[in-house]
């Protein structure tokens, strides 16, 4: 992967994570309700299925999805939890225990390793069958 995708894929993450603190405003998703907070979990998990499949579609033409939803997932789980840290655990004085009480924000920096390379999987999967079946 060269510079400019790791840089446009930083953009990215930084983006995403700003969408999401604002509209979690004014406290981080704090004030929402519980099943609310879960509601947006589930959501979230299930609008990012398309929003991967386009991405890898998007930033890489080289058909590794696998490989590449690994890279995708580095860049919305790592950058997200250090913005997370320097926000809660630095700025608030919150220490690394944000992730008990902002256990929403933690639930992605995991579910994204199993999200994404699934979807990288099957597409890759899928790329493969289709090529196999047009070769007989």
């Amino acid at each position: 992967m060269n510079t400019k995708k790791h840089f446009q894929l930083l953009a990215y993450s930084f983006i995403t994570w700003l969408i999401f603190y604002i509209i979690g405003l004014p406290d981080y998703y704090q004030q929402w309700y519980f099943w609310a907070k879960i509601a947006v979990c589930v959501f979230v998990t299930l609008i990012y299925f398309p929003i991967t499949q386009y991405t890898l579609k998007k930033y890489w033409t080289d058909g590794k999805h696998l490989v590449n939803s690994c890279w995708l997932a580095l860049y919305l789980t790592l950058p997200l939890f250090v913005y997370d840290y320097l926000l809660l655990a630095v700025y608030k004085g919150l220490g690394i225990g944000f992730v008990i009480p902002y256990w929403y924000l933690t639930f992605f920096y995991f579910s994204f390793w199993i999200q994404f390379p699934l979807v990288g999987w099957w597409m890759q999967r899928t790329k493969t069958q289709s090529v196999e079946a047009s070769a007989f």
